[in-house]
């Protein structure tokens, strides 16, 4: 389905036809709102990018932020590639590797000292990677300049004109009118199709979640970090 006919089937399940009731721009900033829910839950969109490390140097910016501007990254998501960007649409993070090899997660207090390589660390790979803020630091410092590669799910493409399509399959696009409708019916007070909404909302999510688990061939993620 397009953006359009989202939208239109939200107000005929919900009987919202008046646009001064609930504006087109209200639905379609609440699709995109599910649309990126599902993409954090499921786990549904990769993507990847890559820059290169810079000798004696430990720490590498993703975001944008704390006073500097990251323009660092050459990001490939959606099959399409853009250089010098930021990773402003990762997620989370489920793979880093460095010169072609997978790095470990390790934490920063597992580390003695950053700044001497100094650890108690007893790693399966030649590096590992922590997080420290927006920042990815790599143990020990790299002594080359060999490149970076970040895996991570991403947000999905905005939705905005009325031809777009979700990036979600389209099986699933019943998913985002569900979750629209249950948002459209909480701002309406409608207490009696709330939790019908909600619960089709529900269903529908468990279902993509379900799918994106038998594609992936896990059960579940054994260690899922939150802070990307």
């Amino acid at each position: 389905m397009t953006l359009t006919q989202i939208r239109t089937e939200i107000r005929n399940i919900t009987g919202v036809d008046d646009t001064s009731v609930v504006a087109d721009s209200v639905l379609t900033d609440l699709i995109n709102k599910g649309q990126n829910i599902l993409a954090d839950e499921a786990n549904l969109f990769y993507g990847y990018a890559t820059r290169d490390s810079t000798i004696g140097n430990e720490t590498y910016q993703m975001l944008t932020g704390n006073g500097a501007s990251v323009i660092a990254w050459d990001i490939v998501e959606n099959s399409s590639t853009v250089n010098n960007q930021s990773l402003i649409n990762m997620i989370r993070i489920y793979r880093v590797d460095f010169d072609n090899e997978k790095m470990t997660r390790i934490g920063m207090d597992q580390i003695y000292n950053i700044n001497s390589d100094n650890s108690s660390l007893h790693m399966p790979t030649a590096y590992g990677y922590y997080i420290n803020d927006i920042n990815l630091g790599i143990f020990p410092k790299p002594q080359s300049a060999k490149e970076i590669k970040v895996y991570y799910y991403h947000l999905p493409t905005v939705l905005s004109a009325d031809s777009n399509v979700p990036m979600l399959d389209i099986r699933y696009h019943d998913c985002l009118v569900y979750y629209g409708a249950w948002k459209v019916a909480e701002r309406l007070r409608d207490i009696n199709l709330i939790p019908y909404f909600k619960n089709e909302w529900s269903e529908w999510k468990s279902k993509i979640v379900l799918d994106r688990q038998r594609r992936s061939g896990e059960s579940k993620f054994s260690i899922n970090y939150k802070d990307f």
